[in-house]
């Protein structure tokens, strides 16, 4: 009798496309923050075609990385399909999220100024770790909406990002002084902010609407049409889109589709993004052995931003290359320095999980008693707030009640 062979199941591809483009968009931001930090003033001349083009270049970054988060996190999210309460993905992107919301604090505590009994109102300005943080819990909340109201999600995700871009206008013209400071920050760039959640989250949003299109159709990344219907759709926002927002406006009378017109940034930037995300794909299905150094930066943005912040701007300790050299380098030393940064983070992320392994846990050990300390005070005063708000809550109640009586 002949025995068949039990046939291999077919391997499922990796998608490289996105640690790519995430690779592409921390060294751009890399060589953006270190050239716009250490320029000199005296040469930033928006008509040197040099200038101009990095200007440009450097515009796009901010967008792609918002976009690439909102894919790569949906993707992976909808990878299961249980409910929203047995998801271990939403257990850790909403852990993820608030995580991204206190680094976003800590990377800005100094703490020479700490030990003088200094507080800076610095520490309150919103970034890109707290919109990205506040982008991953929208999804997360859109996710739960979806199991209960049985909407798709790429449908949710591309209305609230279309709903983030088309009232940003009146987010920027509202006053938002009555706020504490630190809320205020999260909708006004009025007190130092550089970004806010409107409009930023806004990309992750609708980059999620991809990440929800490849996760049902995985294989829509190694075709070759999928590419350029992606160049397509951004060259059409590109050209088109402040055209198509007049139009609306003269049909609908919406002050704000003519304001987005007018300075159409959030649009053309979006189709800007999806063109380079495009041109990703392409050459990730063109470059089949791709260099595991090239994703592994793009799996590592976190800690390539969070090394880079401190080292660049000084915060922790006051020391950093912005307090030597802030805005005073000619442009031949800056390039020099541009390539020595992102040649430091690359060899950084080369040899990560060996510096993980052998040396963290020796700098680590001396800060985890303070740490733990500082953890069990913040625990034991929340706990004190919440027993004495419990206190004049039941009390509050109770003469409530009896005035009731009485009456």
């Amino acid at each position: 009798m002949k025995i068949s062979q039990p046939t291999s199941l077919p391997t499922k591809r990796r998608i490289t496309f996105i640690d790519f483009l995430r690779a592409y968009a921390i060294l751009m931001m890399l060589q953006g923050h270190f050239v716009d930090t250490l320029l000199d003033v005296s040469y930033r001349d928006p008509g040197h075609w040099l200038y101009a083009t990095w200007n440009f270049m450097r515009g796009m970054t901010a967008p792609i990385f918002f976009f690439t988060s909102g894919m790569i996190f949906t993707f992976l999210l909808l990878k299961d399909s249980r409910p929203p309460k047995e998801n271990l993905r939403v257990k850790k992107g909403t852990k993820r999220g608030l995580q991204l919301l206190w680094i976003g604090y800590l990377l800005k505590f100094n703490f020479i100024g700490f030990l003088g009994l200094y507080f800076s109102t610095g520490i309150l300005k919103v970034d890109v770790l707290h919109c990205i943080g506040l982008a991953l819990l929208s999804i997360i909340g859109l996710y739960h909406i979806r199991h209960h109201l049985n909407i798709p999600i790429h449908w949710l995700l591309l209305a609230a990002g279309l709903v983030v871009f088309l009232f940003n206008p009146d987010m920027e013209e509202a006053d938002w002084s009555f706020l504490p400071l630190w809320l205020e920050n999260y909708f006004s760039k009025a007190n130092g902010s550089v970004f806010t959640p409107f409009p930023w989250i806004g990309y992750s949003l609708l980059g999620g609407s991809m990440g929800c299109l490849l996760h049902t159709k995985p294989d829509l990344a190694f075709s070759k049409r999928f590419p350029l219907a992606v160049a397509l759709l951004g060259y059409l926002l590109h050209a088109y889109s402040s055209y198509t927002l007049e139009v609306l406006y003269y049909i609908s009378g919406w002050d704000n589709l003519i304001a987005i017109a007018n300075n159409n940034h959030l649009f053309i930037r979006l189709g800007h993004a999806m063109i380079v995300c495009s041109i990703a794909i392409v050459i990730a299905q063109w470059w089949k052995n791709m260099p595991e150094l090239i994703l592994k930066i793009g799996s590592e943005t976190l800690l390539i931003y969070e090394v880079h912040y401190v080292l660049l701007y000084s915060t922790w300790f006051g020391i950093g290359l912005s307090f030597f050299w802030y805005r005073s380098l000619n442009p031949v030393q800056v390039i020099i320095g541009a390539l020595l940064f992102l040649s430091f983070f690359v060899l950084l992320v080369a040899h990560w999980d060996k510096i993980r392994e052998h040396y963290l846990p020796y700098f680590k050990r001396p800060f985890q008693r303070v740490f733990n300390r500082i953890k069990t005070e913040i625990a034991a005063f929340w706990v004190l707030i919440y027993t004495f708000l419990k206190k004049k809550w039941v009390r509050w109640r109770n003469t409530s009640e009896s005035t009731s009586q009485h009456r």
